[in-house]
């Protein structure tokens, strides 16, 4: 039997993922790591909030930073982009 999840649900189980996959990584320069892992929390606190109020810009380039950083990992990349499955505007 699988769980209904919201798409909201779905976005922090993503980045909660992302930030887990970063942090166990040994091929992830820790430099890297340092760089990305408040960026996933300023991700996770700009879609925290009801969609009206969300700050696109600010999410988007949040995003493109994380990307940026984290596409030559493929499981890291995989991730960040699917979140664009459940954020629209990415």
């Amino acid at each position: 039997m699988s769980v209904e999840r919201t798409d909201d649900e779905m976005v922090l189980k993503l980045i909660e993922r992302s930030r887990l996959l970063i942090a166990l990584s040994e091929e992830i320069p820790v430099e890297t790591k340092l760089q990305t892992q408040p960026l996933l929390k300023q991700l996770e606190q700009a879609l925290g909030v009801p969609p009206a109020e969300q700050d696109t810009g600010r999410v988007r380039a949040t995003w493109a930073a994380l990307y940026a950083d984290l596409r030559d990992y493929a499981d890291l990349e995989a991730l960040l982009s699917a979140l664009k499955n459940f954020v629209p505007y990415l």
